[in-house]
C-alpha cells in the first residue's frame, strides 16, 4: 500500500482530531433551522472524536448535512464544561440503524482555541497512559446506548400522540 492510498478521504482535515478511548456523552440540541430558533429539547449523543474545528458523533436521530441546521453540544472535557456550536458536514449510516455525523464548528477563534487547548490536554493524558476519570464517558456497548435512546424517544412520541 503506497503513501497515497493510506490517506483516506477521512483525513483531509488540516487540524488534529483526537479519537477518544471511550465515547463522550454530550447533550445535543438543534438551535437554529434556516435561521429560525428552535425549541426542540436535547438528545444524548456519543462523541467519538474531537478537535479544535469539529467533532464526530453517533446518534439515533436522522439529520441532513446542512449549514442551515445549527447544533449545540454541551459536554465536559477535562472537567471543563463546554458549549460548542456547529453544523453537520457529513453523515453516514452506522451499524445499519444509527448515524455517524461529522460536525464543523461555527464559533469564534477564542472558542476554537479553548477547545484546542482542552483536546491537547486530553491527548497528553492519553499519551501518558493516565486513566481519564472525569467526564461523562460511555464504556459500554454503543449500539445498546443508542437503542435505549431510540426506545425512549419512540415512547415520548407515543405519549404526545
Amino acid at each position: 500500500m503506497g503513501t497515497m492510498a493510506g490517506r483516506s478521504e477521512g483525513n483531509r482535515r488540516e487540524h488534529f482530531r483526537l479519537k477518544l478511548e471511550y465515547p463522550l456523552c454530550a447533550d445535543m440540541t438543534i438551535v437554529l433551522v434556516k435561521g429560525r430558533t428552535m425549541e426542540i429539547g436535547s438528545s444524548k449523543v456519543l462523541v467519538q472524536d474531537i478537535g479544535a474545528r469539529g467533532l464526530c458523533f453517533l446518534s439515533h436521530l436522522k439529520m441532513p448535512a446542512s449549514d442551515q441546521l445549527v447544533l449545540q453540544f454541551e459536554m465536559k472535557l477535562c472537567a471543563v464544561p463546554l458549549k460548542i456550536y456547529g453544523h453537520v458536514v457529513r453523515s453516514r449510516l452506522w451499524e445499519q440503524e444509527f448515524y455517524e455525523y461529522g460536525v464543523f464548528f461555527t464559533m469564534d477563534e477564542i472558542r476554537h482555541l479553548e477547545v484546542s487547548r482542552l483536546v491537547n490536554r486530553l491527548a497528553i493524558r492519553y499519551r501518558q497512559n493516565r486513566g481519564i476519570t472525569e467526564g461523562n464517558y460511555w464504556k459500554g456497548d454503543r449500539q445498546a446506548f443508542l437503542r435505549e435512546l431510540a426506545l425512549v424517544s419512540q415512547t415520548l412520541e407515543t405519549i404526545k400522540a
